[in-house]
């Protein structure tokens, strides 16, 4: 999107900045409070569930939103002004439905799936899926966009990308849907006086735990998402290839499936922080070699086998997602006696849309104080600021959150245990 909107839409970098900004004021309220929300209905709990149809009101008109935030007009037929009020604009509507669709489906996860190992097989799938999905991101806009050129090839990779995720959608409906033990056991829960909201908003950051969790994540999705959002900037001007040398990011999609069975079964003898942890220090290594790529082929081959190692151990983290977050929930239910799946997941999506504010202030600092031009020529000095943005400040991010990880999360492969039982005991 960064790409797009700078070189095809050519808006300034800091009028970027300034609408990530805002973006992520709207999303401080907007994903707490509809965790909130959603905690507290309970008009379609009997009939659909708990959070089915969340889900769907949120799906649907998500996929669709996507289109716009590719059609946006150009600074020449809007200006500078017109160009921001549209991204701003279809980008929170964009995240306001997102929100809906995704806070509802990770709170599901742990009240639908109690057993350890049913969550971590879950998270095995994920980590295959959600690498389908990354590679689908990247090779529809590539293939479009060189086939059909700038605007109407990121235009029709919206629409395209539109059409799977409303695919996707309705073939998720078997999941995501709540039989009638689910739904009666929620609608049992939810006769119970409701938890204010700013009282459990304060209970939930007071959980090390769970902090601990959104320090790893956030500074995973933060590095991530610098590597792939810097990724058609560094193929243009590092490597000096045209857009379809974004195929190099195919090395991470071989490689998650190939070792996400190993980290699964890895996870059953020393436990699912481990293997986090072991994930999150060697995918951070992984950012030191991309500071000193060559141009040309070469630079190809050297970035294509960097990024394949990374992807052999970023399905540690993927994989183990759900599962840490399943953990989170089942012991805070049991302190306070009473589900919070969606605020917990609320809070933690606005942090990690923290990330993305995070990534963009990056890139303004690193083009104003480099001197690097996306849309012009630069000198190897100004390309220096690009090569660091890609690798010295990923690592370092990576290594602080799996950090505050190790010191803050403390729940046991014992504890995980007898928190699965004591739910069953409390009726929770």
């Amino acid at each position: 999107m960064q790409f797009y909107y700078q070189t095809v839409v050519q808006i300034e970098v800091g009028l970027f900045t300034i609408a990530i900004i805002l973006f992520t004021i709207f999303n401080m309220f907007n994903d707490p409070i509809l965790g909130y929300l959603c905690d507290k209905s309970t008009r379609f709990t009997k009939r659909w569930g708990k959070r089915f149809p969340f889900i769907i009101m949120g799906a649907v008109p998500w996929s669709l939103t996507i289109i716009f935030i590719f059609a946006a007009p150009n600074v020449a037929q809007v200006g500078q002004i017109g160009a921001f009020l549209w991204l701003l604009f279809f980008y929170c509507l964009y995240d306001g439905f997102f929100s809906l669709y995704d806070i509802n489906r990770v709170a599901l996860f742990p009240d639908k799936f109690r057993e350890d190992k049913e969550r971590k097989l879950a998270g095995f799938f994920q980590a295959i899926l959600e690498t389908i999905g990354i590679l689908l991101g990247i090779l529809i806009p590539v293939i479009t966009v060189e086939i059909l050129g700038g605007t109407i090839g990121w235009l029709v990779q919206g629409i395209l990308v539109t059409v799977i995720c409303i695919i996707s959608v309705v073939l998720m409906i078997p999941g995501v849907s709540e039989d009638q033990e689910l739904r009666e056991r929620r609608a049992h829960i939810d006769g119970e006086e409701t938890v204010p909201f700013f009282k459990g908003m304060k209970f939930a950051l007071k959980d090390k735990n769970f902090i601990g969790y959104i320090c790893l994540w956030v500074a995973y999705s933060t590095s991530m998402g610098i590597l792939i959002a810097s990724m058609p900037f560094f193929v243009d001007d590092i490597l000096g290839l045209p857009k379809i040398g974004e195929i190099i990011l195919i090395g991470y999609i071989i490689a998650v499936p190939l070792t996400a069975p190993l980290w699964y079964k890895l996870s059953f003898k020393i436990g699912i922080k481990k293997v986090a942890l072991i994930g999150s220090i060697i995918l951070a290594s992984m950012g030191l070699p991309l500071l000193f790529v060559p141009s040309g082929f070469t630079g190809l081959i050297w970035s294509f086998i960097v990024i394949f190692l990374a992807g052999l151990v970023d399905g540690a983290i993927i994989s183990m997602t759900l599962p840490v977050f399943s953990s989170i929930i089942d012991s805070a239910t049991i302190r306070k006696r009473k589900r919070q799946e969606g605020l917990y997941n609320g809070i933690f999506v606005f942090f990690s849309r923290v990330g993305i504010t995070v990534r963009v202030v990056i890139f303004w600092i690193v083009q104003t104080f480099s001197g690097y031009d996306p849309v012009g020529d630069n000198t190897l000095v100004e390309l220096l600021g690009l090569r660091i943005q890609m690798s010295l400040i990923p690592m370092l991010i990576m290594f602080t959150g799996a950090f505050i990880f190790w010191k803050l999360y403390k729940i046991t492969k014992k504890e995980l245990e007898a928190n699965t039982t004591r739910l069953k005991e409390l009726g929770l």
